[in-house]
């Protein structure tokens, strides 16, 4: 149970200095929402006059308020206060009544037969001649309307001077936003705007979760599913919970672990902050790397603890992955859930859409398939002064890799080799760690600094580390750290040995071995048979070639 928390002014005033009457404004706001159950908020304009909000209307009565923070005595504001009466009725002639908010408490009458002060009784008559009452919220009021157990988190987070609850949900906000920050929902090209219409799969899902508390989005690598939830968000924010972890987040010992980085607060707070809310979202991105996850038991009770306080949860996966979470869902919690499968853009649409914006396809198949995918399709027409016909894939992945994680065109104290260098200490560290944010405090503040800048992995000041903002180009790095360790390797065990063998690893290992045998059979054939035969290579690697080869 949350002590009840002292009304000290001047911790109100060391919190917030400088910025004491628009925090007081704000704590206001909240307090007379309260009063009069305004829980989806009331309507204001920027700046407005006269009333810090539209009037709303109760028991018959149209009702304003206003906030002041006083630094002086009450007295000495008489004026300003009856000014903003008149402004309140001028911009607002059907208020009938309206609640001031200040700070500090009225001093009794110094006449011995009257108890009220004559500024206040001239600054209410002066309500009352313009046909408006006058509600006075005054500390006392303050201090019993905050210790009310749906106000106490407001008490904490006003006058305590520790980080409270607000302050830990505001920055779980701030973090679902850097994870969003970077998706894009359109693509330039030469001066235009190509939207990518995902207001189909938007209003599926939505209808998906009108019926069921479970929603799976899924699709191929690059197609959109992010983009969907950023749209969503962006429709919900500010009037519902709506929150967004990584599924890496959960390679955690503890579920309360998965919050400590906000300050002391468990799971149990978050539940419990939300708990009077009817509608609430969860998303879990990139469900897929729940596989690399060793310990599931964290995800699972975070998840169970969603379900029974009635959030509506959605997963974002790959298709490779959808078959495994519809298993788990069905067999761990017997829950129904809704799929929503995001498609590529069609080929005849690519088409229109090359002849609508002037662009050229390439002519190699397998690259023209890639850039059925939105995220290829932007990486193509975003370099697109730099490309050929007759390039490839591999070509294209080359170039994609030069521009945005080595910036070459940059070279200035070879920063752009330290740019790559960075990017894959990073990967290499999450895939070993399983750790959604990376410590980079032994690398080039310079390179991480430009990588930021050109949003490739992001820096979370909560958690003290970066993590890559797209799947995709993790994929790429860890490829790459793949491939260099096999030209370097003089055997099969021992590039077994330098690359590791954690689970994100090996997933990468199965798709760089299968795109081995897709463009260069020879180049792996001596690896795949020393893998099955060599007693010095663990056996899970052999089952990662096999499988490899199976689905090649």
């Amino acid at each position: 149970m949350m002590r009840i928390q002292e009304i000290n002014w001047n911790n109100f005033k060391a919190k917030f200095n400088g910025k004491e009457q628009k925090s007081f404004e704000a704590l206001c706001y909240l307090m007379f929402c309260s009063e009069f159950d305004q829980d989806k908020g009331i309507f204001r304009y920027k700046n407005q006059t006269g009333s810090e909000t539209d009037p709303i209307v109760k028991d018959g009565e149209v009702i304003s308020w206003q906030a002041k923070f006083l630094e002086t005595k009450v007295s000495t504001k008489k004026e300003e206060l009856k000014q903003s009466i008149e402004a309140t009725k001028r911009k607002n002639p059907s208020v009938t009544k309206i609640f001031f908010y200040i700070n500090q408490e009225f001093s009794e009458s110094s006449k011995k037969d009257k108890k009220e002060p004559a500024y206040k009784v001239e600054i209410d008559n002066y309500g009352k001649s313009l046909g408006i009452k006058i509600e006075w919220r005054v500390p006392s009021h303050f201090e019993r309307q905050l210790a009310l157990d749906k106000n106490k988190t407001l008490a904490q987070h006003f006058f305590s001077l520790g980080k409270s609850i607000v302050d830990f949900i505001t920055e779980l906000k701030q973090h679902t936003e850097s994870i969003l920050a970077p998706i894009r929902s359109k693509i330039t090209f030469n001066g235009n705007e190509i939207k990518i219409d995902r207001s189909i799969t938007v209003k599926n899902l939505q209808t998906a979760l009108a019926n069921c508390s479970l929603a799976i989005l899924s699709g191929v690598g690059g197609s959109g599913k992010t983009a969907v939830i950023k749209d969503l968000y962006d429709q919900f924010k500010g009037t519902m919970p709506f929150f967004v972890l990584k599924a890496s987040e959960f390679n955690i010992s503890n579920v309360n672990d998965l919050f400590s980085h906000y300050g002391d607060f468990n799971c149990s707070d978050f539940i419990n902050e939300h708990q009077s809310r009817d509608e609430k979202y969860f998303v879990i991105d990139s469900a897929e790397k729940l596989s690399d996850i060793e310990n599931q038991a964290v995800f699972r009770e975070f998840l169970s603890r969603l379900l029974q306080n009635k959030w509506k949860i959605i997963f974002t996966t790959r298709h490779s992955y959808l078959d495994d979470l519809k298993c788990q869902l069905v067999e761990i919690y017997s829950h129904v859930f809704k799929v929503i499968d995001i498609e590529n853009i069609p080929l005849k649409k690519l088409y229109l859409m090359s002849s609508l914006y002037s662009f050229n396809l390439p002519q190699n198949e397998r690259f023209l398939e890639l850039l059925l995918s939105p995220f290829y399709l932007n990486e193509y027409l975003t370099n697109y002064s730099n490309l050929e016909e007759s390039q490839t894939y591999s070509d294209f992945k080359k170039l994609i890799w030069n521009k945005k994680i080595q910036n070459s065109s940059f070279q200035k104290n070879n920063i752009h080799l330290e740019r790559e260098k960075c990017f894959l200490e990073i990967a290499k560290t999450r895939a070993e760690s399983g750790s959604f944010y990376v410590s980079a405090d032994n690398l080039n503040n310079e390179a991480l600094k430009a990588l930021e800048s050109d949003e490739v992995i992001k820096y979370d000041s909560d958690n003290g580390g970066y993590f890559i903002t797209h799947d995709t180009y993790e994929e790429w790095a860890l490829d790459k750290i793949i491939e260099r360790d096999f030209n370097k390797a003089i055997d099969s065990a021992g590039f077994f040995d330098s690359v590791g063998s954690s689970l994100p690893i090996r997933r990468a290992f199965r798709n760089w071995l299968a795109e081995q045998l897709l463009v260069n059979t020879d180049r792996v054939k001596s690896l795949i048979e020393e893998s099955t035969v060599n007693d010095r290579i663990d056996s899970f690697w052999k089952d990662e070639v096999l499988v490899s080869v199976l689905l090649s």
